[in-house]
């Protein structure tokens, strides 16, 4: 099954990459980690990282499959056993400025039917938190002195 949701922020493309970009940022706008290991690095294709679940003391396997600076992020989280999720990230430039960013949520495995609407409401949240993390980030860079 395939969910999609969008959201559109004030932010650069660049902003909500530089949130997406490295792992160790996830746990500030992804309802699924409370932390990830070995997330030092930029999110890198290959890339293989164990999450901390929110909630409960659950590991997640995360996998790096795709990684395009500004423009896309796929991941593929094992959310559980019998729940596997590809998770997509797509950033466009809004025409008006700012930028669209677009969750998909791919989920198969045995038990995908039973969390399809808790993966599909906790993405709509990571979505819109994502995007309001970037746009804060925006706000305080344009402040600082010396910004255009």
């Amino acid at each position: 099954m395939r969910l999609v949701q969008r959201v559109h922020t004030a932010a650069s493309p660049a902003q909500v990459w530089a949130l997406l970009a490295l792992p160790s940022s996830w746990p500030q706008f992804d309802l699924r980690f409370r932390s990830l290991r070995d997330a030092r690095r930029p999110a890198a294709p290959g890339q293989h990282l164990m999450g901390l679940a929110r909630f409960g003391l659950v590991r997640l396997p995360v996998d790096i499959v795709e990684a395009v600076e500004e423009r896309r992020l796929v991941l593929v989280v094992h959310t559980a056993p019998g729940v596997r999720e590809q998770v997509a990230y797509d950033l466009t430039e809004g025409q008006d400025g700012g930028c669209h960013v677009q969750i998909s949520l791919t989920v198969d495995g045995l038990f995908a039917p039973v969390a399809v609407l808790p993966l599909f409401l906790s993405g709509g949240v990571t979505v819109r938190l994502l995007a309001a993390r970037a746009e804060r980030a925006a706000r305080v860079a344009a402040r600082r002195p010396g910004a255009a």
